[in-house]
């Protein structure tokens, strides 16, 4: 099937050439290119990227860092800037509309690229489609939704509960899917309700709450919306047992900090952190980024001295990373961050066991 695809590359040859190396290049880095956002409203996440290939494997590699800003302009340049640095593989990519302009540019000069961010399933179909040598660490698109629709039927089966959202396109279409998922089991909310976000009070949401009669609610939005909805809640005598999803391991927005007990479904990224310009290397999307950067120093290492491409390793072969074995299915996709539910104690999340 792969060699079906890579038809489609008027340049099959030169493709296959690139992924074999020379005896003489046989002692060299492997030559890693770095595409995250370093500008913008996501550098803190893109910095995080850039830890982790440089704490993955640093002895055999070199890197090349490329700044996406997240947007299509951005990725094509990304794209073309690791390309004159003869990069044998990349990794990152935050943003959908970075990796779609990068992918065809990268594809076209053999350049595998492991996908750390992106969830689009978009990307697969056209990867198929198109033959663009994509392989994606990412979570699953519909990851979010299904993990906090089987923490509800598994703690909330039996009790009336509440999905409110912030009108945004990621609190709605999140919220949309949960409901459908929760009542394709069976399971209907009580309330359901939206509210304007980057409010300062958020009373009149609490107490429409609160006249439900429902103590347990899905919070879909910011952490900073989150917050202030708790607090309100409790200023009315409000105890709330609230849920969402990985928004509320995002850095905090403002002054307001969410109070003990909430629950949020995130990647297990093991997620024990708050986001800083500065991550353990094996936290967050530092994480990710660490183990596509072994498994590109391991795949290029398996290609030398071989008759395979490095297209040909990356579908077939199990990967040891410091996390644990990874292999790609056949649609070049590694589930290697299943969602889990983490408590916030008041300082940190962590993770609550069995969930």
């Amino acid at each position: 099937m792969i060699t079906r695809h890579l038809l489609s590359f008027a340049g099959l040859g030169l493709v296959l050439l690139a992924t074999h190396p020379s005896p003489s290049r046989a002692a060299e880095p492997v030559r890693i290119g770095v595409a995250a956002p370093l500008s913008g409203p996501s550098e803190i996440l893109g910095r995080q990227i850039v830890a982790g290939a440089e704490a993955g494997t640093a002895a055999d590699r070199s890197i090349t860092v490329a700044d996406t800003a997240c947007s299509a302009a951005g990725g094509a340049a990304a794209a073309n800037r690791l390309v004159e640095a003869r990069a044998e593989v990349a990794i990152g990519f935050l943003c959908t509309s970075a990796l779609e302009a990068a992918l065809p540019i990268l594809s076209a000069a053999a350049i595998p690229v492991l996908d750390v961010g992106v969830r689009a399933e978009r990307i697969l179909d056209r990867r198929e489609r198109e033959g663009w040598l994509v392989w994606r660490l990412a979570p699953a698109s519909g990851a979010e939704a299904a993990a906090i629709a089987a923490y509800v039927r598994a703690h909330w089966a039996a009790s009336p509960f509440a999905i409110v959202e912030d009108g945004s396109a990621y609190g709605r279409d999140l919220a949309d899917t949960v409901r459908n998922l929760l009542e394709e089991s069976g399971l209907r909310p009580a309330f359901v309700d939206n509210y304007r976000p980057a409010e300062e009070k958020q009373f009149g949401l609490a107490r429409r709450i609160g006249q439900s009669g429902v103590i347990r609610v899905l919070a879909f939005g910011t952490r900073s919306d989150v917050a202030i909805l708790a607090r309100d809640a409790a200023a009315t005598k409000l105890d709330l047992e609230i849920v969402g999803g990985e928004s509320l391991v995002d850095a905090r927005g403002n002054d307001v900090e969410l109070p003990a007990g909430i629950v949020a479904l995130a990647p297990g990224f093991d997620v024990d952190w708050v986001p800083t310009e500065a991550p353990p290397a094996d936290e967050g999307y530092a994480r990710l980024a660490r183990i596509a950067t072994e498994i590109a120093v391991a795949g290029v290492n398996q290609v030398k001295g071989s008759e395979r491409s490095l297209v040909e390793v990356l579908s077939a072969e199990t990967f040891e990373t410091f996390a644990g074995p990874v292999r790609f299915d056949a649609r070049h996709a590694a589930d290697i961050a299943p969602f889990r539910a983490y408590r916030w104690t008041g300082e940190r999340f962590e993770a609550i066991g069995g969930s």
